[in-house]
């Protein structure tokens, strides 16, 4: 912006006292007028003023965190009408795109805030199992199970998601009221009851957990597919199995955040990724750094293998699929012969024959660790 307006800007927390003055509802009389025909509606929505004036210096109100505001600063001095107006529609089209939760006026929405500062300071403070503080009014809507989701955007075509916009389509989406809490950029911790998931009422037989989590797997599919289809961008999503919130929010956000870190870093084609699947690679990634790379110098540098895309999508594919020839030749849209002839090479170039179990294993665990490994 800097580049386009040829001004220097900064940006500035304003203090409490500062930020009084950049709401609608403060009265200045040193407020520069609106421009003609610019689109003030974002604004308006955070209840801040597009400008203000203040010591030589116009402040342009961004988002609002922590009962602060903060602005984009620029000296009044060097800026002419219309760089101003110019710069107050810049800062209006990318307003919207700045992902930190802003404070609303509302009850509901004051204790979502409230929530959500708390869950950051627990995990902060390394407080996994802390239980929700009676003074939170949302610890009455978090009684009984529930069922966590954890969706975050790192595209910037989807920062135009805001809480009133993602609420609106959960809402639809479950068919009931969830709790909808923004925690950090682009991140939004959801909170569904239990039987708006998965039903209510089911048998507590053996079969019970498996099927859950089969459950709990097409719904967050569905989930995410629709957000997709609804914002353009790169979005992540992480179900855990339910939960009592009461005692174990912060523990369960940990473990969902760390879930959508192993699945970016493991399978970087995946965007929906559940706990239950990333067992071995948490374990891995345990594994100091030392000791991955002594493992792979023992097992054999196979970089150039596993750096290569065709190679890389057999093998994640013929494991994904049990070592299933048939099937991963159906999968790959290959003839049966041209995937043999392709693990025959793997064979030659590594000595290890992915179709027997014990040189399968140490294939699937040398190519985890090369992608957290040899890629640093």
């Amino acid at each position: 912006m800097e580049q386009i307006v040829g001004t220097p800007l900064r940006m500035k927390q304003l203090t409490k006292q500062q930020s009084e003055s950049v709401y609608n509802d403060a009265e200045r009389q040193d407020l520069p007028s609106p421009s003609q025909g610019s689109d003030h509606s974002a604004a308006h929505n955070l209840g801040l003023k597009t400008s203000v004036v203040v010591d030589e210096m116009i402040w342009y109100p961004l988002y609002v965190k922590n009962g602060h505001v903060h602005v984009l600063e620029a000296p009044v001095r060097e800026l002419s009408k219309e760089t101003a107006q110019l710069i107050e529609l810049l800062v209006a089209q990318v307003r919207p795109d700045i992902g930190i939760p802003v404070e609303v006026q509302g009850d509901e929405e004051r204790e979502v805030q409230r929530l959500s500062a708390w869950i950051v300071d627990q995990l902060e403070q390394e407080r996994g199992d802390s239980e929700i503080p009676d003074d939170l009014e949302l610890k009455r809507r978090l009684t009984g199970e529930m069922i966590p989701f954890l969706l975050t955007c790192e595209s910037v075509h989807a920062a135009d998601v805001n809480r009133a916009q993602l609420k609106k389509l959960l809402k639809s989406y479950f068919d009931g009221e969830v709790v909808l809490v923004p925690l950090r950029n682009h991140e939004w911790l959801i909170l569904a009851k239990k039987e708006l998931v998965i039903g209510a009422g089911e048998d507590k037989d053996e079969d019970n957990a498996e099927s859950e989590t089969d459950m709990l797997a097409a719904f967050c599919l569905g989930l995410y597919e629709l957000i997709a289809i609804e914002w353009v961008g790169t979005f992540h999503l992480s179900v855990g199995s339910s939960f009592s919130p009461v005692k174990w929010l912060p523990s369960m956000v940990a473990l969902l955040r760390e879930t959508i870190f192993l699945g970016r870093t493991f399978h970087v084609a995946e965007h929906v990724h559940f706990p239950w699947e990333l067992l071995l690679e948490r374990l891995l990634y345990s594994i100091p750094v030392d000791q991955r790379r002594l493992f792979l110098e023992q097992a054999g540098d196979h970089g150039v293998l596993f750096s290569d895309n065709e190679t890389l999508s057999t093998l994640e594919t013929f494991f994904q699929l049990d070592c299933n020839v048939s099937e991963t030749a159906k999968r790959l849209y290959i003839h049966r012969n041209t995937l043999l002839y392709r693990l025959d090479k793997i064979k030659q170039e590594t000595g290890l024959d992915v179709r027997s179990f014990g040189d399968a294993v140490l294939v699937k665990l040398t190519m985890l660790l090369y992608k957290v490994t040899k890629r640093k």
